[in-house]
């Protein structure tokens, strides 16, 4: 039976972390490769050092160390010829996930066929929609607004019949000024200035 983490750092099990961490560091100094170049028993134990202490360093991998030494005894690892541990993390610090019937699958097609079903009937039932009736005015101009210019000037706004309807191209305050092309007229709620565009149905034949 190989040995505990506890054994490769000469640490009790309930050795603090501070003890632990100088242990880690004495061990580290005289197995180093660097001080141990030749030596039979050189740095081939600075991996079972450092394994050790990746888990015994950690308070949560060694819990998860400490319950599985309570079911039974367990080795610090075996190592393979480069020296690093033959067990994968999941394994040597106990952590196991296990599906009962295997992972859950989504049903990938079950899903694309609803999705195209689903949008096969939004675009059938667009053709059986009557579009909404537009808003009536609700006396705030805005852009894309019609409006009716009234003999004081003012712009007011009135429900979109035509083409020869005024429309508010841009609406803008009272400190800035139209784009080229069109005409400004105060707002007859006096919230700013409705930049306005006379189509040549709008204008009135002169007489």
């Amino acid at each position: 039976m190989g040995r505990s983490h506890y054994d490769v750092l000469g640490v009790a099990p309930d050795a603090s972390m501070e003890t632990i961490r100088e242990s880690y560091r004495r061990l580290a100094r005289e197995f180093h490769p660097d001080r141990t170049v030749g030596s039979a028993a050189g740095g081939d134990k600075m991996p079972e050092i450092n394994a050790a202490y990746h888990v015994l360093s950690d308070p949560a991998r060694r819990a998860v160390y400490d319950a599985q030494r309570r079911e039974g005894p367990v080795a610090a690892g075996p190592t393979g010829p480069s020296g690093r541990s033959t067990q994968s993390d999941d394994q040597r610090e106990g952590y196991r996930f296990a599906y009962p019937d295997g992972p859950a699958r989504i049903p990938w097609r079950g899903l694309l066929v609803a999705s195209a079903i689903a949008i096969i009937g939004i675009i059938v039932l667009a053709q059986f929609v009557e579009p909404g009736e537009p808003a009536p005015p609700d006396g705030i101009l805005r852009t894309g607004d019609c409006v009716e210019i009234l003999e004081n000037g003012d712009a007011d706004e009135i429900a979109c019949v035509g083409p020869g309807d005024v429309v508010v191209r841009q609406f803008i305050a009272f400190d800035r000024v139209c784009s080229n092309g069109l005409e400004p007229h105060r707002d007859r709620q006096g919230m700013g200035v409705a930049c306005v565009e006379f189509t040549a149905a709008s204008v009135p034949a002169s007489e």
